[in-house]
C-alpha cells in the first residue's frame, strides 16, 4: 500500500467499529481578516477524502461556503420577498405555486448544497412525464440557486449538469378541436340564454371579441361606449397572493386595446344593462356589487353543459326516443376566444395584423399559428373532397 502524504486525513472509529476518515483544512484569511478552517468528516476511504481535501484546497476564502446553511424552503422565502416587489402580483404568485406545486415537496428540507446532480436529474426526469410547463419548474429552481451562489450558500449550480427532458410525455391539450363552428356556437348560445342572462352575455362577449377570461371578467360599463360602438382593454383580473382577486394592467403593452363592437353585441350588451338588478360598475359582479372570482366562467360552462343533457334526457324519454339528440360538444372557456379567431380569419378577408390587434397578441407569430391551423383545416377539406369527387 502505498504511503499517504496527508497528514491533515486521519481515521477515527464509529461506535460500530467502522472505519472512517476525516479532516481539517485551513483555507487562508478572508477579506474580512477572519481565519477560514473548516471540518469535513464520514468518508469511507482514505482516498475520498484525500479527493474533497484536494478540491478544497483550491478555494479562496471569500469563496468558501459552509455546509448546510440553508434549506431551500428558507432559501425560497428569503429570495421571495425580494422577488415579489419586482414582477407583477399575479407573477408572484405563479412562481410561488410552481414551487409549492413541484420543489418543495421533493426538496423544500433539504439543505441547498447537498442536492446531488443525480437527484436533480430524476426530478427533472419525473417532471417531464408529470406537466407540460416541466421546463417552468425547472428554470424557477435554477434561478434559485442562482441566489443561493450570489449569497454564498451554495458553491455551485448542479441544475447547470443536468441533461433538461427534451419533451414532455404528458398529452397536451388538444387546442384544434377547442373551438366551435358557427352553427354549434349559436346552438351553445341557445342553451346558455335559457340558462341565465349574465352567462349568456358573457360567452356572447367573448365569442365575439376574442376577449381572455380575466379581461372580459374586468370591464366596467365605463370602458364600454355603446354610442360609439366601443369596447376598451385596460385591465385584467387575476389571482394574486394568498389567493385573492385583484386587478393588474393586461397580459402585455399590446393586449391593451380598443375593440369594435358589433351590432349584434351592442344589442346583447343594452338589453342586459337594462335588466340588471344590482347596480355596479362592474360589468359581471356579486350580488355585493364586486368582482367575480375568475374561475366563475367555468362554472358557468360546466352547468349549461349539464343543463343541455338534462333536456336533452328528459325531451328523450318524454317521446320514448331510443337515441337522444347529441349533447353540446364540450370545450373551454378560453375556446370562445379561438372560436371568434377562427370564425373570423375563415369566414372574412380580414389580415393577420387586423387579428393581432383584436386579440391583443404580443407578437405576429401568435396570430400566424391560428392562420396556419385553419389552413391546414382547409387542405384536409380539400383533400376529403377530391376523394368524394372521385373524378
Amino acid at each position: 500500500m502505498p504511503k499517504r502524504k496527508n497528514t491533515s486525513i486521519k481515521d477515527y472509529k464509529l461506535k460500530s467499529g467502522k472505519k472512517r476518515y476525516m479532516f481539517q483544512i485551513y483555507l487562508g484569511t478572508n477579506s474580512n481578516g477572519k481565519p477560514i478552517i473548516t471540518r469535513r468528516r464520514g468518508f469511507k476511504s482514505y482516498a475520498e477524502a484525500e479527493a474533497v481535501f484536494n478540491k478544497m484546497s483550491q478555494i479562496k476564502p471569500d469563496s468558501f461556503v459552509k455546509q448546510k446553511q440553508i434549506k431551500v424552503s428558507e432559501l425560497r422565502d428569503l429570495w421571495f420577498e425580494n422577488y415579489k416587489t419586482q414582477v407583477k402580483e399575479s407573477t408572484a404568485n405563479k412562481n410561488k405555486q410552481v414551487f409549492d406545486n413541484h420543489v418543495i415537496p421533493d426538496f423544500g428540507n433539504q439543505y441547498i448544497d447537498k442536492i446531488t446532480v443525480a437527484e436533480l436529474q430524476k426530478w427533472a426526469d419525473r417532471k417531464a412525464k408529470q406537466i407540460v410547463k416541466y421546463r417552468d419548474a425547472i428554470n424557477e429552481f435554477n434561478a434559485l440557486f442562482e441566489y443561493g451562489i450570489r449569497l454564498n450558500y451554495v458553491s455551485e449550480n448542479p441544475l447547470k449538469r443536468i441533461i433538461i427532458p427534451k419533451k414532455t410525455s404528458r398529452p397536451r391539450r388538444d387546442t384544434e378541436h377547442n373551438v366551435y363552428t358557427r352553427d354549434e356556437l349559436n346552438q351553445f348560445l341557445e342553451v346558455a340564454k335559457d340558462y341565465g342572462l349574465v352567462p349568456y352575455t358573457y360567452f356572447k362577449l367573448l365569442s365575439a371579441t376574442g376577449l381572455r377570461k380575466s379581461e372580459a371578467l374586468a370591464l366596467t360599463w365605463s370602458d364600454i361606449n355603446l354610442t360609439a360602438g366601443t369596447l376598451s382593454v385596460n385591465k385584467t383580473l387575476a389571482y394574486g397572493l394568498n389567493g385573492k382577486t385583484i386587478i393588474q394592467p393586461p397580459k402585455s403593452p399590446k393586449s391593451k386595446r380598443i375593440l369594435p363592437i358589433s351590432d349584434g353585441l351592442k344589442e346583447v350588451l343594452i338589453d342586459y344593462k337594462r335588466k340588471q338588478k344590482i347596480i355596479s360598475k362592474e360589468l359581471f359582479h356579486t350580488n355585493k356589487g364586486t368582482y367575480l372570482r375568475i374561475s366563475k366562467p367555468d362554472q358557468w360552462l360546466k352547468s349549461i353543459y349539464a343543463k343541455d343533457h338534462e333536456e336533452k334526457a328528459e325531451y328523450a324519454k318524454k317521446y320514448n326516443l331510443t337515441e337522444p339528440q347529441p349533447d353540446l360538444r364540450h370545450i373551454t372557456v378560453h375556446g370562445f376566444r379561438h372560436t371568434f379567431a377562427t370564425l373570423l380569419i375563415a369566414e372574412t378577408n380580414v389580415k393577420p395584423k387586423t387579428v393581432q390587434m383584436l386579440l391583443g397578441h404580443e407578437n405576429i407569430q401568435m396570430t400566424l399559428d391560428i392562420y396556419t391551423h385553419i389552413n391546414k383545416k382547409n387542405t384536409e377539406d380539400a383533400v376529403n373532397a377530391l376523394k368524394q369527387l372521385n373524378i
